[in-house]
């Protein structure tokens, strides 16, 4: 039943749910699965009969379930949105700082996964993007003023929110997309409370974890080349943070056609594993040991 057609017919619906202006309503999926299947399961004896008119069925309704099962991952996205009325209103907060802290003008901007909402009656989305800002009439960093942020950690923080705006200009930067790619739902700014406390120095999850292991290659790129300009682009290339690149750089490798360079595509990826297979699996093929407990593509692959 599992076929490459029926197959293709699932990633059709998908993408026929892509090309939607708005989401359909969802009792409408429903009603169009179910109907699909009911219909299938009334005339599968006559069907039968019919190859052509068998597969036909089988192709809608695996393009229905296609355009179901991503209708039903858009709604349940969508649906983790900031509220219209608890824009600009203060909300406490407990989670995790989820991305590497990068410094901008009076403070610095992170990721920050929702854990508990402390708030009554609050709601908030799983992800935000928040910045912490200092006051501008201190211009040396104030430990009290604003304390360092590290990835990995959890926090209690008073926040203001509002749902992610961009422009709607043709062919420009559409920060909504970009901010509903990365599950970004809300954005704001951390707002000065006595109650804002770091509650742990680490929260030991996978993702966490791995942002903590980047920072620290971070610190330690400007430990060992502290002074030196090409720092941040050591960072950006081993990290894949770029956020420490001076913007006079960012505009000579504008300027030289070499900005790709700085950018990790699937490309690169895709020929660096391609090497590392061909030289593992050239290495295992000549230990006929290793070729016999575990073949030598196989190795490679993983």
């Amino acid at each position: 039943m599992l076929t490459r057609s029926n197959v293709l017919a699932f990633v059709l619906g998908v993408c026929l749910l892509q090309r939607q202006a708005e989401l359909p309503p969802f009792p409408g999926f429903l009603m169009f699965v179910f109907g699909t299947l009911l219909i299938l399961i009334l005339v599968k004896r006559r069907l039968q009969r019919f190859a052509m008119l068998s597969r036909i069925v089988l192709w809608l309704l695996f393009a229905g379930l296609g355009f179901f099962w991503a209708g039903c991952f858009a709604q349940w996205r969508l649906g983790d949105a900031l509220p219209v009325a608890l824009e600009q209103q203060d909300i406490q907060i407990v989670g995790v700082v989820a991305s590497l802290p990068h410094s901008i003008r009076h403070g610095s901007k992170f990721l920050f996964d929702v854990e508990q909402v402390l708030t009554e009656d609050a709601q908030v989305p799983r992800r935000i993007a928040l910045a912490w800002y200092r006051s501008p009439s201190r211009p040396a960093r104030d430990a009290f003023d604003l304390p360092d942020v590290y990835a990995g950690e959890r926090w209690r923080l008073t926040v203001r929110l509002k749902q992610p705006h961009g422009n709607a200009n043709p062919h420009g930067f559409d920060y909504e997309v970009w901010a509903l790619e990365r599950n970004i739902r809300a954005a704001g700014y951390v707002r000065a409370d006595s109650n804002n406390q770091r509650l742990s120095a680490m929260v030991y999850e996978p993702g966490y974890w791995v942002e903590r292991l980047r920072a620290d290659i971070q610190q330690r790129f400007e430990y060992q080349l502290d002074g030196k300009n090409y720092v941040g682009v050591l960072q950006a290339l081993a990290t894949g943070d770029q956020h420490a690149i001076p913007p006079d750089q960012w505009q000579v490798f504008i300027r030289t056609g070499t900005i790709h360079l700085m950018a990790i595509s699937g490309l690169h990826i895709t020929l660096i594993s391609s090497l590392i297979y061909a030289l593992v699996f050239a290495m295992w093929r000549r230990c006929p040991g290793w070729s016999t407990f575990l073949p030598a593509h196989r190795a490679a692959v993983i």
